[in-house]
């Protein structure tokens, strides 16, 4: 519960507003004799705050959840774009991490639905964002966390995350360099919910493995993807035992080091992350406007048996969901798949790169993989809410822009008057 956000909502109505801070500090903290001067000092600080709007944002009248930001599909990708163009980012670079010289950074959010399981969050966070520089052929050379409890959380989460995190550093061996640790809105948020992310840094050992190295007439294999954060909340979520221990791996990982190791055999590498290959196809054809033509049956070997198993018999789309395998672009394919298979690393070919066939994926057969709003649905409350949106793409396009010229205007002043105190 986020006391300044219901100050906010219920301002103007004063006795409502502060019975209901009490409400919800005496649902949490118990009768205390501080709730009610607690309340009075939120109200106070909302109104104080009311006088700095120019600080403040702009609303346009789209929220994340509708226009599917962090849903990994058509929305978040149109965030994605402009957010590139706010800081003025070249399409080229949309890719698992970010490159500058031989340096190498990528940052991973935690699962949105693992909150109350700060293990299995630190855990998928660490190993998504090694594998983000590792996919662009970088070694990598530390590890970087931050994480925000709420005012309620047991300090045993952020011991628990600690521990994911550092599972995967030292397997790997990998040094956690720096962190912060917070709380979420201070004293303002009540309730038990962590969020958060980690971070890497590595630098290249070779050429980089560039999205935009993809080139038409690759040979596309994909090594085995036993799932991460994703596919660990569809377990958890929809009660299903056994599946969450199949994610536990790091076979990803390894996968990358074999990789880099064929430097000379090897063009690109990306993750089957973001939405799916769904979503990974999308943004690779932002990038060389090129198609993915991939074999159904070939992709769905390559998905660990247990966790495609649990997918079929739940009526979730295989094809639009993150399941953490490792897609390799290569002219080389039989060089590439007998040295994963040396290192017992389960792959195989599963498309090729072609010319632009409309859609950024399709299959051998021909039938076109739209890509959907949001990625496939995986747990029951996303099944409620569907893949969909209330609002048209157009609409949405119209408020990201509107979104995007206020803050641009926001920051271009601020730019002027730091270079005015500088002449």
């Amino acid at each position: 519960m986020d006391l300044e956000g219901l100050a906010r909502k219920l301002s103007g109505n004063d006795e409502t507003l502060r019975s209901e801070i009490i409400r919800w500090l005496e649902f949490y903290k118990g009768k205390r004799s501080v709730n009610e001067p607690i309340a009075d000092a939120i109200i106070k600080e909302v109104k104080n705050s009311l006088k700095f709007s120019s600080f403040s944002f702009s609303k346009v009248g789209l929220t994340a959840g509708d226009s599917g930001l962090g849903s990994r599909g058509i929305g978040d990708n149109l965030i994605h774009l402009k957010l590139f163009e706010l800081s003025k980012r070249k399409i080229e670079t949309l890719d698992d991490a970010g490159i500058s010289e031989d340096i190498v950074v990528s940052v991973d959010g935690i699962h949105s639905r693992l909150s109350y399981f700060p293990f299995l969050a630190g855990f998928h966070a660490t190993k998504a964002t090694l594998r983000d520089i590792m996919v662009k052929g970088a070694k990598p050379m530390g590890i970087i966390v931050d994480i925000h409890l709420s005012d309620d959380s047991d300090v045993s989460m952020l011991f628990d995350f600690e521990a994911g995190v550092s599972t995967v550093a030292e397997f790997i061996g990998v040094p956690i360099l720096a962190g912060s640790t917070l709380r979420i809105g201070g004293d303002m948020v009540l309730g038990e919910r962590i969020s958060g992310g980690v971070a890497s840094v590595g630098r290249l050992m070779g050429k980089p493995f560039s999205r935009a190295m993809i080139r038409k007439g690759h040979k596309i294999i994909m090594s085995e993807g036993n799932g991460g954060g994703t596919i660990s909340s569809m377990a958890i979520f929809h009660g299903i035992e056994g599946i969450v221990e199949e994610t536990l791996k790091i076979k990803d990982l390894e996968t990358c080091r074999v990789a880099q190791e064929l430097g000379e055999f090897v063009d690109s590498m990306t993750d089957v992350t973001n939405g799916g290959i769904r979503g990974d196809a999308l943004e690779i054809a932002e990038v060389t406007s090129l198609s993915l033509v991939i074999d159904e049956e070939k992709f769905l070997e390559m998905i660990n048996p247990k966790v495609r198993s649990i997918l079929g018999e739940l009526g979730i789309d295989p094809f639009g969901l993150s399941i953490d395998s490792i897609l390799i672009f290569t002219n080389y394919p039989e060089k590439v798949l007998e040295s994963l298979r040396s290192h017992n690393i389960k792959a195989d070919i599963i498309g090729e790169v072609s010319e632009n066939k409309g859609y950024p994926i399709v299959t051998t057969a021909g039938k076109e993989m739209r890509p959907s709003f949001r990625e496939s649905p995986y747990t029951p409350v996303k099944s409620v809410i569907g893949n969909y949106t209330g609002l048209s793409l157009e609409q949405i396009k119209e408020k990201i822009h509107m979104a995007y010229l206020n803050s641009l205007k926001k920051k271009e002043n601020v730019l002027k008057n730091l270079k005015t105190g500088i002449d």
